[in-house]
């Protein structure tokens, strides 16, 4: 039934933690003034907000497969404070070790070709077949796809692997636009260098 949506049940959960974010940024917002400089856009940053699952920590392997959200992007160290669900914790996480659960919209099946078109959240990943688990709503269930079927939101942050220049690898940056022709989006790295990647060189 529709009862077990994972996704409205993760939003409530987190959505109570939403107000005290609100209600920091205002404040922040009104200051102004010379020393209070608005910071440049952050393209290789996940946004503050965004739900997570923590992945791979070998120092703390008990919370592997933990729901929480981002709260903080600290610069200077590379790490996300991660605001853990259902609970007053908050960890120090790098980027590697999180999963966002993001929203794809389903492209290019061939098997079963009335999933094309519909949209899902990533809910897991799986190293061993190098796939996504999307939950579609509306077929209440989750299902296994390849990277170069789910296309990404506009927005999403993402790393670049596996592509056959050494410098852009490892390196994360914003989703601007999915290009139909040839399968590939432009990301944007930084505020003058936007590349364009093949859909299954990107990961969340």
């Amino acid at each position: 039934g529709g009862g077990t949506d994972p996704i409205s049940m993760m939003m409530g959960q987190m959505g109570g933690m939403g107000g005290p974010m609100g209600g920091m940024m205002g404040p922040m917002g009104q200051m102004g003034g010379p020393s209070q400089a608005a910071e440049p856009p952050q393209f290789d940053a996940i946004p503050t907000g965004t739900l997570v699952s923590l992945q791979n920590l070998k120092s703390a392997p008990e919370r592997n497969g933990d729901r929480g959200v981002i709260r903080q992007y600290i610069s200077s160290t590379k790490r996300y404070m991660i605001q853990i669900e259902d609970s007053q914790d908050t960890m120090s996480v790098k980027a590697l070790n999180l999963l966002q659960h993001v929203g794809v919209r389903i492209h290019n099946i061939t098997s079963q070709t009335e999933l094309n078109g519909k949209s899902g959240t990533i809910m897991a990943w799986s190293d061993a077949n190098q796939r996504y688990n999307i939950y579609v709503k509306a077929l209440a269930k989750v299902i296994s796809l390849k990277v170069d079927n789910c296309i990404l939101d506009k927005g999403t942050v993402v790393q670049i692997v596996g592509t056959s220049r050494d410098e852009l690898n490892g390196k994360w940056g914003t989703i601007t636009e999915w290009i139909r022709d040839g399968d590939k989006y432009n990301v944007q790295l930084s505020a003058s260098q936007i590349i364009r990647v093949k859909m299954d060189a990107l990961r969340v």
